[in-house]
């Protein structure tokens, strides 16, 4: 029994060896997006579901509104799923001083009408009630940098994508729990750059994700994949894939990396993860399931 584990460790070592050693190769080759001075072109609309976010929400939106981009050019709908705590009053008291926020009740929209999930329907509805023409989605807990919209406008007038995929770091809190998120979030972050490089799009994290209006509609929205609660970036995505296999990008930069604060303990972390694996039977493209198994079998030998 000793040997046959000693042997099966040594497999699963040299093979994330060589995976990693592939990924290292891969990351390298990607360059930083340089973006060239050009005229604002694109208008956002900037999507940020939002239940019981009420220590989160005003950083989140000042982050967002206080943008190095001409506020004619973009708007900011929060769509409020449920929420029983100020979440509403603090969103409704920034709007009289941003002309460019609006606020949409999932509640009053729903009036009580079941549905499998909420935050698809949220961005559903938020979008339907949008002017922009690219779409671009956020969490409630995230802050983004100034130039973030300008970097997404100057990708898209240079890439000319359909869809975008954007860098998403945890902050680090000082503890044991919180280093290990951070890094294990890069790890992902390396691996979704790295595959990107390589000509793949395996992973994306809708809390930094653009998507032309109408593509989203042209794909059926989310329709097929409405039946479980997550999902509203990655199966999106590989809707999006199927029919525009070749314009979707990576907007590789410092300044359009989004930060969120980690999970606080070891039990929402594995619920994070065990949400995230939910949608695991929902994709088509497994190459990102065959690295991340090879992970985990190393964590658990």
């Amino acid at each position: 029994m000793y040997w046959i584990l000693l042997i099966l460790t040594a497999i699963v070592l040299l093979g994330y060896s060589l995976l990693i050693w592939q990924y290292r190769v891969w990351f390298l080759r990607l360059p930083e997006f340089i973006p060239v001075s050009a005229e604002h072109s694109t208008r956002f609309s900037i999507i940020i579901p939002a239940r019981n976010e009420e220590n989160n929400i005003a950083g989140c939106l000042q982050s967002v509104l206080q943008q190095q981009y001409p506020a004619q050019f973009f708007e900011v709908i929060v769509i409020n799923d449920h929420s029983t705590d100020n979440t509403e009053a603090i969103v409704r008291s920034l709007q009289q001083q941003y002309s460019n926020l609006q606020l949409l009740n999932l509640i009053d929209i729903l009036k009580d009408k079941p549905v499998n999930a909420y935050k698809k329907k949220a961005i559903e509805l938020a979008i339907a009630q949008s002017s922009g023409n690219w779409i671009v989605t956020t969490d409630a807990d995230c802050m983004v940098q100034p130039e973030w919209l300008s970097l997404f406008d100057q990708y898209i007038q240079n890439q000319h994508p359909v869809f975008i995929a954007a860098p998403v770091m945890f902050t680090h809190t000082g503890s044991f729990l919180s280093a290990f998120q951070l890094l294990d979030f890069i790890s992902l972050q390396g691996i979704t750059a790295a595959a990107v490089s390589a000509g793949y799009h395996t992973m994306c994290n809708g809390a930094n994700i653009a998507y032309r209006k109408d593509v989203f509609y042209e794909v059926g929205q989310f329709n097929g994949i409405d039946q479980i609660a997550s999902g509203d970036d990655m199966l999106l995505m590989y809707k999006i894939k199927q029919q525009y296999p070749h314009r979707l990008g990576y907007l590789f930069h410092r300044g359009a990396i989004v930060t969120t604060a980690p999970m606080p303990d070891w039990s929402s972390f594995l619920n994070q993860r065990i949400r995230w694996a939910s949608k695991a039977d929902k994709y088509q493209d497994k190459t990102i399931f065959r690295a991340l198994a090879l992970v985990y079998a190393l964590n658990l030998l």
